[in-house]
């Protein structure tokens, strides 16, 4: 090889070296954003810390502190607020409306899915950056929200409810053909919103179906509800054996089950056979709420969208025969409430929104006005505890389950994830500043993100 020709292969060769030589790009700093004089109610203590700084780095809190300095962080002066953790709302149903047999045959799957997307950055807005989705399709909007797509709350997802024949989840037509049954016409709510199951293998099949579908934790229909045409409120629903069915298929993938049920019968069969979260339970005795006590069972009353909407409204809203079953519950829920606050049930905020597509994301405004009737059985911090920290407890409880499991959420603490709200009042003193998103929470971040900045 002559000389020209031997240094042009090796400045070849070098060039090539570098070409394919590993290029490390500069690693990413995370955003940080220093909270400075806030007062801060960290979702357990019925106390303020009053006089800290709360450093945000990425995703998480960083630091708890006095007097945080970081140079090139962005600076929130609090000017004393209060700031909470975001609320979370753990009783929703994004993709439910009403009349719910109604939406079922009238309103087209697309359309559903659009109106669902619709609601989710209402619900961040007003100040809820986690809920728990208890029934229908959902995981497809955890999925937008998590890519980016749409501003919204984390979403953990139930899936299809599940329920027996005839059961709460059965929104059938009268002369509709089951579906369970050989020649019987497929409807995607059949699949999607609600799997009807009857006996312990159908059961473990719609669990299994739920979980395979992304679903976090799956909700059961333990017995009557209000909404429903066809389940009268006294029925016990989903026997001993397929309540354990559920909590078997459920518990084999590390999580836990959810169930409705009003009556005290229901809520005690539901509880004596597994189940960790049960929703509504408006006519418990003392023994059966010190049961759930006693088997750490948290309790997701509903109360605002039984005793906030005026009863002549509600009249027009019901068919006759859910305005009777509602009409049972709205005389038995506050000796409910008391029994359950007198025996330590743990108490978690729900909403269950349930209205027509034409008013759903204007009804969505209204979730915080739970906080109005839970102060009447506890006190504004309790309240609070329970859309925070006591939410927390119970995503917990679906162990590796959980997508979201960077740190925890509902509690500012260091290490948790930076979703806060910063509240222009004192939740405490007063718990009609969580009611009044609009006015009162001047900054929405969640997962380090400012959604909103009114300062």
């Amino acid at each position: 090889m002559n000389f020209k020709l031997k240094k042009y292969a090796c400045a070849t060769l070098a060039a090539l070296a570098l070409i394919s030589a590993p290029v490390f790009a500069e690693e990413a700093v995370p955003q940080v954003t220093i909270f400075k004089n806030v007062n801060i109610f960290d979702g357990t203590s019925t106390k303020l810390i009053k006089g800290k700084d709360v450093l945000i780095e990425g995703n998480l809190i960083k630091v708890i502190g006095v007097d945080l300095d970081v140079k090139g962080a962005t600076v929130i002066d609090g000017g004393g607020r209060t700031i909470t953790p975001g609320l979370h709302d753990m009783h929703t149903h994004v993709a439910l409306f009403r009349n719910v047999t109604n939406s079922r045959n009238n309103l087209d799957m697309a359309y559903t899915g659009a109106l669902a997307a619709a609601r989710l950055e209402g619900m961040l807005m007003n100040g809820f950056t986690t809920v728990m989705d208890v029934g229908g399709p959902a995981k497809f909007a955890q999925k937008l929200v998590d890519e980016g797509i749409y501003k919204g709350p984390r979403i953990y997802p139930s899936e299809a409810l599940i329920t027996q024949t005839s059961g709460h989840g059965d929104f059938r037509n009268p002369n509709e053909v089951h579906p369970n049954l050989s020649g019987s016409s497929t409807h995607p709510w059949d699949s999607q919103f609600s799997c009807i199951a009857d006996g312990e293998t159908e059961i473990r099949r719609c669990v299994r179906q739920n979980l395979r579908r992304g679903a976090t934790q799956v909700k059961i229909m333990a017995g009557g509800g209000v909404s429903s045409q066809f389940d009268p409120l006294h029925s016990k629903q989903s026997s001993p054996a397929e309540t354990r069915a559920a909590v078997e298929a459920a518990e084999s993938w590390g999580t836990f089950v959810a169930a409705h049920a009003y009556t005290d019968k229901a809520v005690k069969e539901a509880v004596e056979n597994g189940v960790k979260y049960i929703l509504h339970a408006p006519m418990i005795s003392e023994d059966t709420a010190e049961l759930m006590a006693d088997k750490n069972v948290y309790m997701g009353a509903t109360l605002a969208p039984v005793f906030s909407v005026p009863i002549e409204s509600l009249k027009t809203m019901l068919s006759p025969t859910s305005f009777k079953k509602f009409l049972q519950v709205y005389e038995t829920y506050p000796n409910a409430m008391r029994a359950a606050i007198k025996e330590g049930v743990t108490m978690v905020f729900g909403s269950d929104i349930l209205s027509t597509p034409e008013k759903t994301i204007q009804m969505d405004d209204s979730a915080n006005l739970e906080f109005l009737q839970l102060v009447k059985y506890m006190s504004n911090a309790e309240a609070l505890i329970s859309a925070t920290g006591n939410a927390n407890k119970l995503i917990g409880e679906m162990g590796p389950n959980n997508p979201y499991a960077d740190g925890p959420t509902g509690v500012i603490k260091e290490g948790a994830y930076a979703d806060l709200l910063l509240v222009d009042g004192d939740p405490i003193a007063d718990i009609k500043v969580m009611t009044t998103p609009d006015e009162t929470f001047d900054v929405i971040m969640k997962d380090g993100v400012i959604y909103k900045n009114e300062l």
